[in-house]
């Protein structure tokens, strides 16, 4: 049942707003009720395939309009867009979206007066606070003191995400990074072998090369190339699928693969941070959780050499994506226009 219109409009924190995040695949909305005293609740939400639609703003068009049909109240003035990439000038600098994005064009097509974009990842971030702890699923340990900042927040999806929740005199803050586009590291023989083949077709290979949903497969195309095999494979569902099924265990060896890779990656940042834990997120985590608990991403998240013991009291999970953008989009506003 959706709850009354508030009655409230604009940029303060007992807004309703839209509140959506949009990734390389799917963009979900919500409209969100967001009060200091009763927190944050998604009050009405959607989700659409973005290669289905024309651009940002006709999502948005065609949520007003549900929301519309569904009774939901006035439709907000206020709307904060969780979008991956990164806001240059008007400019949404991204290569996993199917259309460009202008902030101004967006604006004034949506019909929307204030309209925010923020990195899709940033948002994922300033959801965390929001989680109970025991909806988070442990994959390490760790000392079993629960989520301690800095939080470090990975997500293999459409791309590789990463951010970092931290602690700014008290209150929660979040810094968002690019660290899907810093260059991949190899770390065994295959991988450099790997990486090789990859710098032969991209040039430069960073870490959503292999470390996102295309990224698997270029690691499966890696392998076959290497193995003198010819691929089966063009989706990651379909690679993940087949894995899972037993039926083809060059999938499955990838799979594993790109989880001890992952654990590099996730125990490099969280080495460089100081990082007091660690969530893992995004789709394509979801998907690979049996092959993330097989132990292959933890040996490779603690093994760093002399620094490896630091690592063992730093606790990971892993956390469904669901709703945390919306939620995560949200409490940014709040923190950004407080009354």
């Amino acid at each position: 049942m959706l709850d009354a219109d508030m009655g409230v409009a604009g940029d303060g924190p007992g807004a309703r707003l839209i509140a959506a995040d949009v990734g390389g695949t799917y963009a979900r909305l919500g409209l969100v009720g967001v009060d200091a005293d009763d927190g944050i609740h998604v009050r009405f939400h959607r989700r659409y395939s973005c290669s289905e639609h024309a651009g940002l703003a006709a999502i948005l068009r065609q949520f007003r309009a549900e929301c519309e049909a569904a009774q939901a109240g006035s439709f907000p003035v206020a709307c904060v867009v969780a979008i991956a990439g990164v806001l240059q000038g008007d400019q949404l600098l991204n290569s996993n979206l199917p259309w460009p994005v202008s902030l101004a064009e967006t604006r004034r097509e949506a019909g929307i007066e204030h309209l925010h974009l923020i990195n899709d990842f940033e948002a994922l971030a300033w959801a965390l606070p929001q989680i109970p702890v025991a909806e988070l699923q442990v994959l390490g340990e760790g000392d079993g003191q629960g989520l301690r900042l800095p939080v470090l927040l990975v997500g293999p999806g459409t791309g590789l995400g990463a951010a970092l929740v931290i602690d700014q005199g008290g209150r929660v803050g979040v810094q968002p990074s690019e660290a899907g586009h810093a260059t991949l590291a190899a770390s065994t023989p295959l991988e450099l072998d790997v990486v090789r083949l990859l710098q032969s077709r991209f040039g430069h290979v960073d870490n959503e090369r292999v470390l996102s949903g295309p990224g698997l497969i270029n690691l499966y195309q890696a392998l076959c190339e290497l193995r003198g095999m010819q691929p089966h494979w063009n989706a990651p569902s379909e690679l993940v699928d087949a894995a899972d099924a037993g039926s083809d265990l060059l999938a499955a060896e990838c799979a594993a693969l790109f989880c001890r890779w992952l654990g590099s990656f996730a125990g490099d940042l969280a080495l460089t941070f100081r990082a007091g834990s660690v969530c893992l997120a995004g789709g394509l985590a979801g998907h690979l959780d049996h092959y993330l608990r097989q132990g292959g991403f933890m040996q490779r998240f603690l093994d760093k050499g002399v620094l490896s013991d630091t690592l063992r009291d730093v606790p990971v999970y892993t956390v469904e994506h669901g709703q945390l953008g919306i939620i995560g989009a949200a409490a940014w506003h709040a923190a950004h226009h407080p009354s």
